[in-house]
């Protein structure tokens, strides 16, 4: 319970009002900034959880994100204005970044759904136009120093693109993006970002450079202009091959109206090899411009205001109760530790929805128009994300039962089981006991028939043509995995802790690879503001 008499929370000279999200290493609210003479102006905030900031690789990791998105400077990007570190009375680690009163795409498409509509052509096009100038600043940026900075953005997706409601479009979230000089650098083979709208490279935890990013806008723009996804499929690994070898259609063999220009521009974008694709993001942009009309700035605020409007007046309505005094801001005893609990207090706006985060198995909901129902979103795998929602349903249906009967709890107990990969049994006693995970199930892929596999701790291997699916008991360290393919090569691969799948890299002794391969799932860490 809320006690009225707590003091409200604040980070320095910044005063959360709403949670937009809380996932694995951070929490994002919408705040208010506090100045001299009076100032006050609404930013939203991305606080690190104290936990986290004894972590000296999460914590470069986390002024990377800030110092890259802070060096984009352009009216497609959102800015990152300011990183506070605060040592008294306890320590606290958080970016400040604009606030753009907004939707994403991922919310405009829903909603646009919903009305059993598409978006329209030259809105498509004007969102893409924009997005793609604010990728291009970001794959051109540069340091102080006048340095090139090597931006690629690996996570370009509707849930990363929102639309203002001044029409223009902007693209968020650098947490995971590739850049030269930072502190900390992905290893090699590491693979970040959302599976359906990776490119093949990307995907096999190759190089990535500005055209991995065409690649990805080529899937948003197919995707809205046919209202259906593109690649993804029942689990990651089927994913992964729809991107690798799928079939990839006109947009015209699902919407005829189209013009051909337009096929031809999603379809060069979506070139399997980069070499075919759009080499920068403006030439993508112009040749959208040249194939089809683009919508204005002001029919695009129309238009999401005719789509999104009650989410949008949802929103303002909270935040003006907030800062009017109507409703008390959060207070510090409500966040005492925000990320390892869920007490602190959040909005949930009308046909909001969370984002799935392929292979995470966990809603994420760190953007404007989105609070949080969790993505990363930490990092897991899709088969904890299962047993985490199975143990969430057991242990709301025993709380529940304990509430309204106070009765002891019968000696016989509910059990629940959820089998996706791995075998998931969560029992519920009076202890509650946490759920564990059994005999999980890794598919391994390679560029050939796989004859042989080394996996240390394997208690099953089933070979099957160029995949091998391996089961093992839960394992928390890295696991070098090796195997012999038709014709006598050697594929190697670092195992994840909790992964569920992994694509084993052929070793080349004239071009070492120069380390192991580690497919890990999509980062978590989520969108500075949020998604639907």
């Amino acid at each position: 319970m809320h006690d009225p008499s707590a003091p409200p929370l604040r980070l320095g000279n910044y005063e959360p009002l709403l949670e937009l999200a809380s996932g694995g290493m951070a929490t994002v609210y919408v705040a208010r900034q506090i100045g001299a003479a009076g100032f006050e102006r609404i930013v939203v905030v991305k606080r690190v959880h104290r936990h986290l900031l004894g972590n000296r690789e999460f914590y470069d990791m986390f002024r990377d994100e800030a110092r890259v998105a802070s060096m984009v400077r352009h009216p497609n990007v959102v800015p990152v204005i300011d990183v506070v570190e605060v040592h008294s009375p306890e320590r606290e680690l958080f970016l400040v970044m604009e606030y753009v009163e907004s939707s994403s795409v991922s919310t405009l498409r829903k909603a646009a759904h919903e009305a059993v509509a598409r978006v329209p052509v030259p809105i498509v096009a004007r969102v893409l136009y924009d997005t793609l100038m604010g990728l291009h600043a970001a794959h051109t940026a540069i340091d102080i120093q006048g340095r090139p900075l090597g931006v690629v953005h690996r996570d370009v997706s509707p849930q990363n693109i929102i639309v203002g409601v001044d029409g223009s479009s902007r693209l968020i979230d650098f947490g995971v993006a590739k850049a030269s000089h930072r502190l900390t650098e992905t290893k090699s083979g590491s693979v970040k970002g959302k599976y359906s709208y990776m490119a093949p490279e990307q995907a096999k935890g190759l190089e990535v450079d500005r055209r991995t990013d065409i690649f990805a806008a080529g899937v948003v723009l197919h995707e809205c202009l046919t209202d259906r996804r593109l690649f993804r499929g029942e689990n990651e690994l089927d994913t992964v091959r729809r991107i690798m070898e799928g079939e990839i259609p006109a947009p015209s063999t699902f919407q005829p109206a189209l013009p051909a220009a337009l096929d031809a521009v999603t379809l060069k974008a979506l070139a399997r090899a980069p070499a075919e694709r759009f080499q920068t993001a403006t030439e993508m942009a112009e040749a959208i411009e040249s194939a089809v009309s683009l919508a204005s700035h002001r029919e695009v605020a129309a238009y999401l205001e005719k789509v999104c409007g009650p989410r949008l007046a949802e929103r303002r309505e909270a935040l003006r109760e907030m800062l009017s005094g109507q409703v008390p801001p959060l207070a510090v005893e409500l966040m005492k530790d925000a990320g390892d609990s869920q007490s602190s207090r959040s909005m949930r706006f009308v046909g909001e929805e969370p984002t799935r985060h392929e292979g995470s198995g966990t809603d994420s909901r760190i953007a404007v128009e989105s609070p949080p129902a969790r993505e990363n979103k930490s990092r897991i795998p899709l088969v904890a994300g299962i047993a985490a929602g199975v143990a969430a349903l057991v242990a709301i249906i025993v709380a529940m039962s304990m509430h309204a009967a106070p009765t002891p709890m019968a000696t016989a107990t509910p059990t629940v089981t959820a089998t996706a990969t791995a075998t998931v049994t969560v029992t519920a006693p009076a202890t509650m006991s946490a759920p564990i995970a059994t005999a999980i199930t890794v598919d391994l892929t390679a560029d050939g028939p796989i004859e042989s596999v080394d996996v240390p701790g394997s208690k099953k291997i089933e070979l099957a043509g160029d995949v091998a699916h391996v089961t093992l008991d839960p394992w928390k360290d890295p696991i070098d995995v090796r195997a012999t393919l038709k014709g006598g090569k050697k594929a190697i691969g670092k195992l994840a802790p909790g992964a569920t799948a992994l694509a084993l890299v052929t070793e080349r002794p004239k071009a070492p690879t120069g380390g192991h391969v580690t497919t890990k799932p999509p980062d978590l860490q989520g969108n500075p503001y949020g998604a639907p």
